[in-house]
């Protein structure tokens, strides 16, 4: 009954709070970018961003921003996918220029792939954030799955580094199945990496090392997530239940 009464608050709050936000700002930012300067763009989206996870009770915690925030050029932030929150977490959607690529479509890869090249060359532009595993982990206890190598040529095509970010307890947030009063997010930022300047570049083997990066490093954050989890006031069952990672597999 509780986690009923909890959800039914959130759509009544987060809920309205998106509809609202998408009506008035959204489709017209999605439909006409030029007409808003980017800054104000940001400004509303972050407005909404907080708002929410505000609402769905999200703690969350950014390490390594420095990173990101010290860089003097632009980049290509690559990130892992746990939840439908990521974009929310990490302030990506239509309204900041995001892309969609269809993997079911070659040609629209291609021509996709122009665009954000073009986008990041553009110094008028902000940065772009891609997921490289290229579509949702729904089992990260397994680790990540597969980078896509070509991600990393964009980088190389854009003369742009690139800002590797692991996300981690998203996917509790929309799940609900957690017993959490709060729900840790984990965001963390890693130093740069210069593809664009390496003259031999194999994509696949360097997609390759990156994923082993992700990993060690989400492992080191999964034990952080543990120790956030068992200094919580939990039943020893509720506990262990909350520390696997896909909670959506106890239904």
């Amino acid at each position: 009954m509780r986690k009923i009464l909890s959800y039914l608050r959130i759509g009544l709050t987060a809920g309205v709070g998106v509809v609202y936000y998408n009506l008035r700002y959204f489709r017209k930012f999605a439909k006409h970018p030029d007409k808003y300067p980017f800054d104000y763009r940001y400004r509303i989206v972050r407005k909404m961003v907080r708002f929410v996870l505000k609402h769905f009770h999200v703690d969350y915690k950014v390490d390594g921003f420095n990173n990101f925030s010290d860089l003097n050029q632009k980049c290509l932030i690559v990130s892992n996918h746990h939840s439908d929150a990521d974009p929310l977490i990490m302030n990506v959607l239509r309204a900041l220029e995001a892309f969609s690529l269809d993997r079911d479509n070659l040609m629209n890869q291609i021509s996709q792939i122009r665009d954000i090249v073009a986008h990041l060359k553009d110094e008028t532009k902000p940065n772009l954030i891609v997921y490289i595993e290229g579509t949702r982990n729904k089992h990260p206890e397994n680790g990540c799955l597969q980078f896509h190598a070509g991600t990393l040529k964009i980088s190389k095509m854009a003369n742009v580094p690139v800002v590797p970010v692991t996300i981690f307890g998203t996917n509790r947030i929309l799940s609900g199945k957690s017993y959490l009063r709060k729900y840790p997010a984990f965001v963390e930022y890693m130093r740069k990496i210069e593809y664009f300047k390496y003259e031999d570049f194999d994509t696949n083997l360097e997609a390759a090392n990156l994923r082993k990066q992700f990993d060690k490093r989400l492992d080191e954050i999964r034990q952080k997530d543990l120790d956030y989890v068992y200094a919580q006031h939990l039943t020893k069952r509720r506990k262990a239940l909350e520390t696997i990672i896909d909670i959506k597999r106890l239904s």
